[in-house]
């Protein structure tokens, strides 16, 4: 007469209050694995020991993984002799592997019973979430700034973000060479057909469409690096309206206000070359009826944008991605892809205290998790940061930047796919001007400086998708403004 196989307890809490868990469905996947040929292949890439609730069967497990990886088949027997104990709930490992394997379902239903173990796995981690989060709700002292409950639902934000397992698809993913091959010519009749959209968003700026094949990249972190005054939030300005003419862009506008943001953007649209109004005039309030009459014009034109503007102060990479996912969502319920986003800029995203003072390791956290978050939600991030102070070397001739001049971490580099660098040699022209001592000097340096007030220098120092160049664009800083060329109003 055989012995029955006994769930035994990962602890001594009565059953109503155990961590959610199911034994019985344990217990057959790990017997349909001893005994279907080619049942590992059937499980989830991203499956591990840990989804496992019983510290026995994270061993099963163990075993069976390292089994099949040097070829062998992972029989009861041959899973017995690798595990430590001669015992597992109370009777002979070799009688409960066995009875596992007898109650083992069909290989067909791995798959099913992998989804189980790991959603219950899910579970868990919400519920320690949870009771964790009780606990300091209840007895964690106030921190440095006193408001203890942003604090907490920062941390708890953090943790809901890394317990939600991706949602992948096999199909997707992985791929033999030639089905790979079969795919993306099949996608180019697609997308020349219409029927599908490429991977690449306008930027509204030919030649950068042209230089990057499309313009903003899906799936990719853009960095938009400079020093001060050279046009950061002025070059984000433009080119997020520009993406969010056919597509979705959402905008972290961490460094400015949302009035200069949104005085930014109207200034931007109601550009006219021979009477542009700056923004810090529409802040103001400073326009007069005609003015008016061009900002109405340019409200309407915003509005029909499919953009999304975020000013709050200070934020996480899990508040980026959060908020990301509920706005495509948003977007997607009115047939709008969100497709870009853009962040100013990148010393104002809060981190973690995991890697607390080490700068170099705290830029590796926030760009590798914006790249695989990019690469997740098929989205182009573009960030923006500044540059060393390096560039302002006296002994440097060319003030250009260039790679080596990405501020305090060489994962910049590393991350991101393409690296926009602005320049405007007008910025140095004006330090000069002022400087300059003698009537010939000043006479000279103001030529100069009104034959390029408007020239801004777009140099890629990093481009997967096509050469690295220097592009050579129309900018007025003032009017928070950039194009291909001279322009008025678009």
């Amino acid at each position: 007469m055989s012995t029955a196989v006994v769930p035994f307890r990962q602890d001594q809490k009565p059953e109503a209050e155990a961590p959610p868990h199911n034994a019985d469905v344990e217990q057959a996947l790990l017997g349909a694995l001893m005994v279907w040929p080619g049942a590992l292949e059937k499980l989830p890439a991203d499956m591990s020991a840990e989804h496992f609730f019983f510290a026995d069967h994270q061993e099963i497990f163990t075993v069976i993984q390292r089994l099949a990886a040097a070829g062998a088949q992972p029989t009861a027997p041959a899973v017995k002799g690798y595990l430590p104990k001669s015992e597992i709930g109370g009777q002979p490992a070799m009688s409960y592997l066995a009875h596992l394997g007898t109650n083992a379902g069909v290989g067909v239903s791995v798959p099913g019973y992998a989804a189980i173990v790991m959603d219950f796995a899910q579970r868990r981690r919400l519920a320690a979430i949870g009771e964790e989060l009780t606990l300091r709700a209840r007895h964690d002292p106030i921190d440095e700034s006193g408001m203890l409950a942003a604090s907490l639902i920062e941390d708890v934000e953090a943790e809901l973000l890394a317990a939600r397992r991706p949602e992948q698809d096999d199909e997707a993913t992985s791929f033999d060479a030639g089905a790979g091959a079969d795919w993306m010519l099949d996608r180019i009749e697609q997308i020349q057909a219409g029927n599908i959209k490429g991977s690449s968003v306008p930027s509204g700026i030919a030649d950068l469409d042209r230089a990057t094949n499309g313009g903003f990249q899906r799936g990719q972190l853009w960095l938009l690096a400079a020093r001060p005054g050279m046009g950061k939030t002025v070059a984000m300005t433009s080119l997020s309206r520009f993406a969010a003419r056919h597509d979705g862009a959402m905008v972290f506008q961490l460094e400015v206000t949302k009035d200069q943001q949104i005085a930014r953007y109207l200034a931007d649209l109601s550009y006219i070359h021979n009477r542009p109004m700056t923004f810090g005039q529409i802040m103001a309030g400073k326009v007069d009826e005609e003015e008016k009459w061009r900002l109405q014009d340019a409200r309407k034109r915003l509005g029909r944008l499919n953009l999304k503007v975020d000013c709050r102060d200070g934020i996480t990479v899990a508040q980026i991605v959060l908020a990301v996912k509920a706005e495509k969502k948003r977007m997607a319920a009115r047939g709008v892809s969100l497709a870009t986003v853009f962040i100013d800029y990148l010393k104002f995203i809060k981190v973690s205290d995991r890697y607390k003072g080490q700068r170099v390791l705290e830029i590796g956290e926030i760009t590798g998790s914006l790249k695989q978050f990019a690469k997740r939600e098929d989205i182009c991030v573009v960030l923006l940061t500044q540059l060393s102070r390096q560039t302002e070397n006296q002994q440097r001739e060319s003030k250009r930047p260039t790679l080596a001049d990405l501020r305090d971490s060489g994962e910049l580099e590393q991350d991101a796919d393409t690296v926009l660098f602005l320049y405007r040699e007008a910025y140095y022209l004006k330090g000069k001007l002022d400087a300059a001592k003698d009537a010939e000097s000043k006479a000279k340096l103001s030529d100069q400086l009104f034959e390029q007030q408007h020239d801004l220098e777009v140099i890629l120092g990093k481009n997967r998708s096509g050469p690295t160049t220097t592009l050579n664009l129309w900018c007025d800083v003032s009017a928070s403004s950039i194009a291909q060329s001279a322009r008025g109003p678009q």
